[in-house]
């Protein structure tokens, strides 16, 4: 909305432009000018015909934006005003408190006296509207009456019990109502937001120190419902992200200081209730609504989630008990349930759809931690790896991608911790048998599933995308070895006939076994490169076998007897002779046209 002086400008140039036409106009038809200026008729008159080029004054008037937006402007029409209105509740509020303590004025006093000059606050600013400059005054007081009006209704219910909880409730559905007519006749995001911070503040500045957790959060669900159904009015989606951060920042200052035991099932409650409140928002929204999505829409997802959850765990005191864990696995379906509900029903709410699968993902994660024990913890993150790849790309969706190679990331360290860092197995060895290698070998298969996907994919990558297929494979392949080679390890260590052969014929044996691995591995690499032409494949193969030559030469020259040393370079020539025929048979196929 323009303000007066905006309008009035605007009048101004629109009649100068009209002028300028009609003697354009007389000049053409040959008829005499009114005015006695012709250097400045002129003037006008080229300017009149180029209708579009604006002035300065012209383009700040048709974008909206006042003539005078200096920083002494803007603090003096409203951050003084602003400021000046919030001060005030907080000196309300400290009066109302001041009396109680004092019994300087009885408690209906106190109520009357808080609604009187909150509709006074109200009247002035309906009035002020009307007046030239002074609309954005009369919306500060407006707001500031709103304010006022919860304070009243509050204390008069929830600490003087004046006032029947029907009828405080009617009068607080008056107050938001009020709000957000004001909010939509004036179209003004900062009364709104006014009214939904002294809402937010009531329960806060006039505490008593007793526990009255369904008034609280009654009231709560009361100023939540009036915000959101102000959303359907005006296009302002942070007032959703900010009623449900103050909700929440409500709930955590009861927890800390009311909280008990026997108070977990209202808990409970409560929190549920303003999680299936906000995710009922969300699916409304997508179903019946054609508002288009929003990032505060996945914010709501995110952070509804997140507080039911953090909120459960607390009332469990931190610790992971079985309901924390059923909690957690409930969770994650809920969010994948409501994903898949809104795909159903609204399929071009998509990045809702990834939203929900996300959450999803990150509560499947959580109870992965909470439920598992540590061994099995590295596979079923690799099984969420790939399922989020294979959804990213359902979905093409880049954000639930970058997710699963997040993930990817997570197993990696795990792998390294299990397999590197930690060499001993979980339980006797057996090789290939072991829990060690089962548990590794499910989690390179998941980045097998998760390389498939995006080798499918490849045509949907983004930028920053341009690279995951060789960085993938890459880790496959170097996973796949490492794995191999400590299984080797513990073979020589834990199974080897060393007590037969003595501790250096198992070294020496354990070394060539080394050296045939990685000829084999390399070699096997380098056909697969060569047959579906894969030119990354081809690359790592000969970098292995490069590896593999120079440890023949380096080490096993110099370290393994003559028996091991001559097995170890018959079995290096001839798997490399094996490479170079093949190089040689299928070079019309390797040179050609390789696959991505």
């Amino acid at each position: 909305m323009r303000s007066d002086e905006q309008r009035d400008q605007s009048i101004d140039v629109l009649m100068a432009r009209v002028q300028a036409l009609e003697e354009e106009v007389a000049m053409l038809k040959g008829e005499p000018l009114t005015e006695e200026s012709p250097p400045e008729q002129e003037k006008a008159v080229l300017d009149a015909s180029r209708p579009f080029v604006f002035s300065k004054l012209e383009q700040k008037i048709y974008s909206g934006k006042p003539a005078d937006s200096s920083l002494e402007s803007a603090i003096g029409t409203r951050w003084l005003g602003r400021i000046g209105v919030l001060a005030i509740l907080f000196g309300v509020a400290f009066f109302l408190k001041y009396s109680f303590d004092n019994k300087l004025i009885g408690e209906m006093g106190r109520v009357m006296l808080g609604i009187f000059w909150g509709a006074a606050f109200i009247g002035a600013g309906e009035y002020l509207q009307k007046k030239k400059n002074m609309r954005l005054y009369g919306q500060m007081l407006s707001g500031g009456g709103l304010a006022v009006l919860y304070l009243a209704l509050y204390a008069g219910f929830a600490l003087y019990h004046l006032i029947p909880a029907p009828l405080a409730f009617i009068g607080m559905l008056a107050v938001t109502t009020t709000g957000m007519t004001l909010s939509i006749r004036y179209s003004t995001y900062s009364l709104a937001a006014i009214a939904l911070i002294g809402g937010f503040l009531t329960p806060v500045m006039l505490s008593t120190g007793q526990n009255q957790p369904l008034t609280l959060f009654g009231y709560v669900l009361l100023l939540d419902a009036g915000t959101l159904l102000l959303l359907r009015f005006r296009q302002w989606p942070t007032f959703a992200a900010a009623s449900l951060f103050g909700t929440t920042l409500l709930y955590s200052g009861w927890h800390s200081e009311f909280y008990s035991d026997s108070q977990q099932w209202l808990a409970f409650g409560i929190i549920a209730v303003f999680f299936v409140f906000y995710n009922l928002y969300i699916l409304i929204s997508r179903f019946y609504s054609r508002d288009v999505e929003s990032h505060v829409d996945r914010i709501i997802i995110f952070v509804s989630g997140g507080f039911f959850f953090l909120s459960f765990f607390a009332q469990h005191d931190w610790e992971c008990t079985w309901p924390v864990k059923i909690c957690a696995l409930a969770l994650a379906g809920v969010e994948i349930g409501m994903a898949e509900l809104v795909r159903r029903r609204a399929s071009a709410a998509r990045m809702t759809v990834a939203a929900y699968s996300a959450a999803s993902v990150i509560m499947t994660v959580i109870a992965t931690f909470v439920v598992l024990e540590q061994r099995w913890i590295m596979p079923v993150l690799a099984a969420e790896m790939a399922a989020l790849g294979w959804i990213g790309f359902r979905l093409d969706s880049p954000a639930l991608r970058r997710g699963a190679y997040l993930l990817g990331l997570i197993v990696l360290f795990r792998f390294a911790d299990d397999v590197i860092l930690n060499l001993e197995p979980f339980q006797y060895f057996i090789p290939l048998f072991n829990g060690r290698f089962l548990v590794c070998a499910a989690a390179i298969v998941g980045f097998y599933v998760l390389l498939y996907f995006t080798t499918r994919g490849r045509d949907k990558f983004d930028a920053l995308e341009r690279y995951a297929v060789e960085a993938i494979f890459t880790i496959t392949q170097a996973l796949s070895l490492v794995l191999l080679s400590v299984e080797v390890h513990d073979f020589f260590r834990f199974r080897s006939p060393g007590q037969v052969m003595g501790w250096w014929s198992s070294h020496y044996a354990y070394q060539l076994s080394l050296s045939v691995l990685w000829a084999l591995y390399a070699s096997l690499l380098t056909g697969v490169g060569i047959f579906k032409r894969l030119r990354g494949a081809r690359i790592l193969g000969i970098l292995l076998l490069a590896a593999t030559v120079l440890k023949v030469f380096w080490i096993d020259l110099s370290e393994l007897q003559t028996f091991y040393r001559i097995i170890s370079f018959i079995v290096l020539g001839l798997l490399l002779l094996v490479v170079s025929y093949s190089y040689n048979r299928f070079k019309h196929l390797i040179f050609g046209e390789d696959k991505p």
